[in-house]
């Protein structure tokens, strides 16, 4: 349901029951010679989107770029991260909370 609010949906996060749109939040951990990524996605409401993508925000600053993968991974995560935030959050405009 990618795109839209669901009124009546439920949180994936903290199991609420709200409006709730799709989101997908990508986080990347370097580690000089290796990298991981931590992917978050799923139904979730407008705070746990918002608590989430600064959570992955924060842990992408101080953990992502130790690599040299990881110096151009990280600055793809941070952009699609917030593309996916702002878009989530546009989507939420006209929904009463």
């Amino acid at each position: 349901m990618s795109g839209s609010v669901n009124i009546m949906g439920r949180c994936q996060v903290c199991g609420n029951a709200r409006p709730t749109t799709h989101v997908a939040y990508y986080r990347n951990v370097g580690m000089l010679i290796m990298r991981r990524t931590i992917t978050m996605r799923g139904e979730m409401c407008k705070p746990c989107i918002t608590k989430l993508f600064w959570e992955f925000t924060g842990k992408n600053i101080l953990l992502g770029p130790w690599g040299f993968i990881s110096l151009i991974v990280t600055p793809t995560y941070l952009v699609g991260n917030t593309a996916s935030y702002l878009g989530a959050l546009y989507r939420f405009r006209d929904v009463p909370m």
